[in-house]
């Protein structure tokens, strides 16, 4: 009774500090505990020695009260008998990812752009491929592909993408009205995410956005010398004081939804501080990715991980010091729901590549994801065609939690779901072979967000 002899103690919890506080997850309930210094100890003990109660309390005898080690035992036996402690997977769940039905497309109406950001993951704008802009016949054939393939599904989404959208602004003007015309005829509803670098950004452009309830995701990497090392107009410019007042007047005229998104690479590596100045320029929602993918000039780097992790905790303080003045920041990858949490389908699969999300060309190729664009492993077909590659749909069905060894045993595992397919297969040529780089700062991230949620409940 008093015994998890074979439970699998590294797979199913998570015990760690953080700032002077215990944390203790129990990763299939998803159960989030705060212990005190003996409870820790007991829950490390019990890791020890492998699940023997006794052996747990006979190492405490000597620091702690008899009764007090005695009564926390109770204490986490309540936890254990009331399912958010030491709990197995729920073998119940079962899901036939292949069945999965697409909901969202990203169309990037934009093969070109003008800025040439030194690390652009999209050869700065044309992905490698054919510079164009998307003709409305493309868009439209695109929305009614969605429709036929989304079978019934009420709630559709598309992302204008690029290169750089807003250079082919009439036709996401067109298409957001024929989607929405289209979806009443059918009873399904479009949701819009525009996301643009900014530079274009009228205030005719914003009557629109805000007209038509479309989301923004907006592009700045922090202070003035930070973003312009990277983030530069075709003429060489820096682009922070163009993009900057933009952003702030997009921003004011409240749209239903935004985030500005930075990218730190190897070459800044203390990015709390850019959170910090976005912040202070008014920027209440927002996020700063990682440049990954093969060792290069600013992808980050293993010899880089202890820097990083160690800033991911500066940005933790950032972060609780605004919420302390009662102005909380919204970051992106602190945003945990620990009372619902994601769906099953994302907890397993991640983002949903190639098997609810799928984006379209200016030409209409159809690809698993924006960043496998131009790839032709990762051809899926074209919009002409009226089917998508089933082989190339299978592999990304079959790449969940289930089928990666090296995944099902992780901690980590239900709050990426295997990781970024394409930050897999750019690092290691294989989308379901982990990116381990990506992944330890991924679990940095989450261990920083659950802090957050229980300092929140405090």
């Amino acid at each position: 009774m008093f015994e998890l002899v074979n439970y699998d103690f590294s797979t199913n919890i998570h015990l760690y500090k953080f700032k002077e506080t215990n944390i203790l997850l129990d990763v299939n309930s998803g159960a989030v505990h705060i212990l005190d210094d003996l409870a820790a100890r007991l829950i490390y003990n019990l890791v020890k020695y492998q699940g023997d109660f006794y052996r747990a309390m006979e190492d405490c005898f000597g620091l702690y009260d008899m009764d007090e080690v005695t009564e926390t035992v109770y204490e986490i036996l309540g936890l254990w008998e009331d399912g958010s402690l030491f709990t197995e997977k729920d073998e119940s769940f079962v899901l036939d990812f292949s069945r999965l039905q697409i909901k969202a497309l990203c169309l990037n109406v934009a093969h070109l752009c003008n800025m040439k950001c030194e690390y652009c993951f999209a050869s700065q704008g044309d992905f490698n491929t054919q510079k164009a802009l998307m003709s409305i016949e493309v868009a439209q054939n695109a929305i009614d592909f969605l429709l036929a393939q989304s079978q019934g599904r009420r709630f559709l989404e598309v992302d204008f993408f690029g290169g750089e959208p807003l250079l082919n602004m009439s036709v996401i003007e067109q298409t957001v009205h024929y989607a929405r015309r289209r979806g009443a005829e059918t009873g399904q509803q479009f949701n819009f995410t525009l996301t643009t670098n900014g530079v274009l950004l009228t205030d005719v452009i914003m009557d629109f956005i805000i007209a038509n309830d479309i989301s923004i995701i907006l592009s700045l990497d922090g202070r003035r010398e930070v973003n312009d090392r990277h983030r530069i107009l075709n003429n060489g410019q820096g682009s922070y004081d163009i993009v900057l007042p933009h952003i702030k007047k997009a921003i004011a005229r409240n749209p239903i939804s935004y985030y500005v998104r930075g990218t730190f690479t190897r070459n800044n590596l203390a990015f709390s501080q850019d959170v910090q100045h976005m912040a202070e320029q008014g920027i209440k929602s927002l996020s700063m990715e990682p440049a990954v993918g093969p060792d290069g000039e600013f992808s980050i780097r293993r010899e880089d991980l202890p820097e990083v992790l160690k800033e991911y905790e500066k940005l933790t303080e950032v972060l609780i010091n605004y919420y302390d003045d009662g102005h909380p920041l919204e970051f992106f990858h602190f945003n945990l729901d620990l009372q619902k949490g994601p769906c099953l389908a994302k907890r397993m699969t991640g983002c949903g590549a190639g098997t609810e999300y799928l984006v379209i060309t200016p030409e209409g190729d159809i690809y698993p994801c924006h960043q496998f664009v131009g790839h032709s492993e990762f051809y899926m077909g074209n919009l002409q065609e009226n089917h998508i590659d089933e082989n190339i749909g299978k592999i990304f069905a079959a790449n969940h939690l289930e089928n990666k060894t090296e995944c099902t045993r992780c901690w980590a595992r239900y709050f990426c779901g295997g990781g970024c397919h394409a930050n897999n297969y750019f690092r290691n040529q294989d989308i379901s072979m982990p990116d381990e780089i990506s992944c330890e700062m991924h679990k940095k991230r989450v261990e920083a967000a659950l802090y957050m949620e229980v300092y929140k409940r405090q």
